[in-house]
């Protein structure tokens, strides 16, 4: 897990405040390949993804989250690794404060 002062470092680029979470979700590569994986933490401008797959910088992703109500649809975001020490991803989301992300963090607040 990244270290105290590096996490620091990067929060300074950060937009919105992230939140410990532990979510259970699925990955999407472009070719059609899925894997699951834990979100460990999350913002408006990303995630924090726990996951035994690796990726190389820059893959594009679509991040699919259970929601906590199981009769809603999961929410899906499209997302791109911006950074990869694996088993961590630090994914951007591709659209800026997603209204999903924000609504499920709304939630855990």
């Amino acid at each position: 897990m990244p270290g105290v002062e590096e996490s620091r470092k990067r929060a300074e680029r950060r937009w919105g405040v992230r939140l410990e979470v532990d979510l259970p979700v699925r990955l999407a590569m472009a070719e059609g390949r899925t894997t699951s994986a834990r979100m460990r933490n999350a913002s408006v401008s990303g995630a924090l993804i726990e996951c035994a797959t690796e990726f190389p910088v820059f893959t594009p992703l679509r991040v699919e989250i259970q929601p906590f109500d199981r009769s809603r649809e999961p929410v899906q975001l499209t997302a791109r690794v911006v950074r990869a020490e694996h088993p961590w991803l630090g994914v951007e989301w591709r659209e800026f404060e997603p209204q999903p992300i924000a609504e499920l963090l709304e939630q855990m607040l």
